[in-house]
């Protein structure tokens, strides 16, 4: 659990603020792929009846594989996470004066990532058939080796003109 205290916040004036920090090491979150501290910094708002909203900005460092080459690469992250907490109703839900605010920064690591991890946009991969890093060099398989399985098909194409 990430939890804030708020019950001074909850004493003051409505739309009363206090600074909020977390720092939190990787190894609490181990299934996000992050790698050192999450960092987790903004404002809680009170709202009085209506709770306290919580906004966010999170930093981390991903750690993956490149997808093309699978070279392991590590790349800053940089999300916003936004959460209104109240006593009684629906979830996230104020208890014991603290609000957990782990499924907040979960949610703003996880959209922070991208689609892709690339070690770099002209990364070219690793050859198909060898496995060398293509990266580094050529590999001196033949690029015109083509699967056994698709011979059937190559010979409903026209011949190559080199």
């Amino acid at each position: 659990m990430l939890g804030v205290a708020v019950a001074e916040l909850r004493r003051r004036q409505v739309g009363a603020q206090a600074f909020v920090e977390l720092t939190v090491p990787a190894q609490e979150l181990p299934d996000l792929g992050v790698v050192g501290e999450v960092v987790a910094q903004g404002t809680a708002t009170n709202l009085g009846d209506d709770g306290v909203r919580i906004e966010l900005n999170v930093e981390a460092t991903l750690e993956a594989a490149c997808a093309r080459c699978l070279k392991d690469v590590r790349l800053p992250l940089a999300g916003e996470a936004q959460e209104t907490y109240h006593e009684a109703g629906e979830p996230p839900l104020i208890a014991m004066d603290t609000v957990d605010v782990e499924p907040a920064v979960r949610e703003a690591i996880v959209l922070a990532q991208p689609m892709r991890v690339l070690c770099s946009p002209d990364c070219r991969g690793i050859c198909p058939q060898c496995g060398k890093d293509l990266n580094e060099g050529p590999c001196g398989c033949g690029e015109d080796e083509r699967d056994p399985r698709m011979a059937p098909l190559a010979r409903l194409l026209p011949p190559r003109e080199e």
